[in-house]
């Protein structure tokens, strides 16, 4: 690593388990400080798990049955038993769509994962 020309640093804040086991690894290493983190970081695979947009689009669909079921206890309550059929048969079909698309993302959540390999884009 010689003839390179470092401009940038930064410092972390780590616990004392967290510090002990990088100076145990450090120096098990030989390396210098920067050249360790370089090797480290090089040779790291880091798995990011980006699941905000599946979680929040189920969020809102359970919401809505929510919201959905206290109009059908409103309906029911008020004797419009009928009306309150028809609601609770068109809440079925958001449920069941709701509960197949959260059983697959829990059956395979890595599907919404990315995965940076050392030297690799970070998106």
């Amino acid at each position: 690593m010689v003839n390179r020309t470092r401009k940038h640093s930064f410092s972390i804040l780590l616990s004392n388990e967290e510090y002990a086991l990088w100076l145990k690894k450090h120096k098990a290493s030989g390396l210098n400080k920067t050249d360790y983190f370089i090797k480290l970081m090089n040779r790291s695979i880091i798995k990011v798990y980006r699941f905000d947009e599946i979680l929040n689009t189920l969020y809102k669909e359970l919401r809505k049955i929510g919201i959905n079921l206290n109009q059908i206890a409103a309906l029911a309550n008020s004797g419009r038993l009928p009306q309150a059929e028809i609601e609770i048969y068109n809440m079925l079909k958001v449920y069941n769509s709701v509960m197949i698309s959260l059983k697959s993302f829990l059956d395979k959540p890595l599907i919404h994962a990315e995965i940076l390999k050392a030297g690799g884009d970070v998106p």
